[in-house]
């Protein structure tokens, strides 16, 4: 253990002492900050990061402009009746137009609204353009009709839909429209987070392997310690440098929520709590210790990087089947490929932390989980550790699978 002591030690500087760390320390907490709130700050200044380039309308009518000049006001945007169609196309293609609108004649029964602008990518605006001509051409016609308009605005107002969350213990929680995005965002944040740093670290310590092996230093390392402690030291170095960043970050939240947000006025999302930060680390630390002992096996069975990259694809495929299923993690949380994931050991780490962000799971479920979770990382350092104990001295050809298959069954 003394002599373990110092290959953690090794590990834990060449790791935190890295400027690629601190960049990532320092930055991750103004990510998740920019990522999460940044929704809130959109949702509470509609015109923020869209040019207040003015909007070409012709062939509307003068109640039309009103309308479409109300719908813009939010987004301190101005709109500018022109009379020629084409020099409006060259004004928004240059610039200095945002957008033209060009009513046909005919409007709205006879001709179609064409909104022409220079990327076809700007829904914010012709989605608010398109909303002011529905509710013109919904009024010009309940005036041709003869309806009173008082009897047509009763027939046509909207009904009240509030959404309410069931908090545990009986609480109720009423959930605004931009309660999904900020929810889609948090999720976004964490589960890269996650993804980021066990990916990282796990191919730090499978590289580091694969380098040691190749450049004959584990030789020397192997005369003063066992493979098992060689391969727990570096382990156990790089998972206190991932605690320490998770730390920094932890306090960082900490700070944002009781002291940074309230001096500003930022509302941050309610997930963003010290108790989903410290799910946060739990789950870090199961999955990067099974990946990282994964990881270990495949570098001391690896002849160098390229087969390590090539051995490791499988264990990728599991990081990334939770990100491309993003959406489904959020709306869909107790369905049952999602349940079956958030159980299974090598998804579960970043799946079980995105359905406790988005509604408490039955604590069944995340006892089984962490108790899987658990069983995984011990096996797999067994694994991993009978692998290592042969393959980190084996060079000269690339084994096969039959006979990493031989050296775990060795006793």
């Amino acid at each position: 253990m003394v002599k373990s002591k110092y290959i953690i030690r090794h590990e834990f500087r060449l790791t935190a002492a890295n400027k690629t760390f601190v960049v990532l320390t320092i930055l991750g907490p103004f990510l998740i900050f920019a990522v999460t709130a940044l929704p809130t700050l959109l949702a509470a200044s509609p015109g923020a990061g869209i040019k207040s380039n003015p909007i070409a309308v012709y062939g509307a009518p003068k109640a039309v402009q009103e309308a479409l000049q109300t719908a813009f006001s939010g987004m301190n945007i101005q709109i500018e009746p022109v009379d020629s169609v084409e020099r409006a196309k060259e004004g928004t293609l240059s610039g200095e137009l945002g957008a033209l609108l060009v009513l046909e004649a005919g409007w709205p029964d006879g001709g179609k609204a064409l909104w022409f602008s220079k990327t076809g990518a700007d829904v914010a605006l012709y989605g608010a353009a398109k909303a002011a001509l529905e509710s013109s051409a919904r009024s010009e016609r309940i005036r041709a009709s003869g309806v009173q308009p008082e009897v047509a605005d009763r027939l046509l107002a909207p009904t009240d839909f509030d959404v309410v969350k069931l908090e545990p213990h009986g609480e109720e929680k009423a959930i605004s429209d931009q309660a999904f995005l900020e929810t889609l965002m948090t999720v976004l944040v964490f589960i890269m987070l996650l993804y980021m740093t066990i990916l990282l670290y796990g191919q730090m310590i499978g590289r580091s392997v694969v380098t040691e092996k190749t450049s004959k230093t584990v030789e020397i390392m192997l005369s003063s310690v066992t493979s098992r402690e060689l391969m727990m030291g570096k382990i156990a170095g790089l998972g206190l440098a991932g605690i320490l960043q998770y730390a920094v970050w932890t306090l960082m939240a900490f700070l944002l929520n009781r002291y940074i947000g309230p001096l500003f006025g930022l509302a941050l999302p309610a997930a963003i709590s010290m108790q989903n930060m410290g799910w946060l680390l739990v789950f870090f630390l199961l999955g990067f210790f099974l990946y990282a002992s994964a990881y270990a096996g495949l570098g001391a069975a690896s002849e160098d990087e390229q087969n390590l990259g090539q051995l490791a694809w499988p264990l990728i495929i599991f990081l990334i089947v939770p990100l491309v299923m993003l959406n489904t993690l959020v709306t869909s949380p107790d369905s049952t490929l999602v349940v079956v994931l958030s159980i299974f050991p090598l998804t579960s780490p970043i799946v079980m932390l995105a359905r406790i962000l988005v509604s408490s799971p039955p604590f069944w479920q995340l006892a089984l989980c962490l108790s899987l979770l658990v069983v995984a990382v011990v096996g797999m350092m067994i694994l991993a550790a009978k692998i290592f104990r042969v393959g980190i001295l084996m060079t000269g050809k690339r084994p096969k699978l039959q006979e990493v298959l031989r050296w775990i069954r060795v006793e």
